[in-house]
């Protein structure tokens, strides 16, 4: 890894260690308004953040690592930044501390709030010094996104979930989503590998 990817990298660690101590915590969950005007529940609750962690885990495994392992080869010379939700961090921080060493070093967590921030201080928009990969999820899609989703229907009650995921940097880029149904329970995997519209924010 080049120094100037190096400094690059240390100081967004730097900056997101920094952003998670200054942030108050919330000190209840606030309930999220779907659907036709229902409610699923508390859209953080524990079981809805738990189902986001295990989600999250399972992608870093099977898609995760074979990203990092092929960026690594493309992008020898630069930082790779992984943004995630939350839930996601630990999961991905274990498999990062289970990669060999030359390329753990150069990979770094964070959320996308925490990304984009340090990319405002920092900029690095042809990324010349780093690769992103991002595996999130957007939970719950705000009210006027659910007719994108009418060929997979489901309850008023429930909420639409997206796993957003790909990559951007190394001379290549991609992304995708999984498409889920949370009933305040389970979350019921509905679609694979879709092509979002956005039609609006969120």
């Amino acid at each position: 890894m080049r120094p100037a990817a190096g400094d690059w990298l240390d100081s967004l660690r730097r900056f997101s260690a920094e952003h998670r101590l200054s942030r108050p915590q919330r000190p209840e969950p606030v309930p999220a308004e779907t659907g036709a005007g229902h409610r699923t529940g508390i859209t953080n609750s524990a079981p809805a953040l738990a189902t986001q962690a295990a989600i999250l885990a399972a992608h870093a495994a099977d898609w995760g690592l074979p990203t990092l392992t092929k960026l690594a080869a493309t992008f020898p010379d630069g930082a790779i930044v992984v943004t995630t939700s939350p839930p996601g961090l630990a999961a991905w921080n274990d498999l990062i501390s289970r990669l060999p060493t030359p390329l753990a070093q150069r990979v770094a967590t964070a959320t996308e709030i925490e990304y984009r921030g340090w990319c405002m201080r920092s900029p690095d928009e042809s990324h010349r010094l780093h690769a992103v990969v991002w595996s999130w999820i957007k939970a719950p899609l705000p009210p006027q996104r659910r007719p994108d989703f009418a060929p997979f229907p489901i309850a008023d009650s429930a909420d639409y979930w997206v796993l957003r995921y790909g990559h951007s940097g190394g001379g290549e880029g991609e992304q995708s989503g999984d498409l889920f149904a949370w009933d305040g329970a389970v979350a019921r995997l509905l679609a694979t590998g879709i092509t979002e519209r956005f039609r609006s924010r969120g």
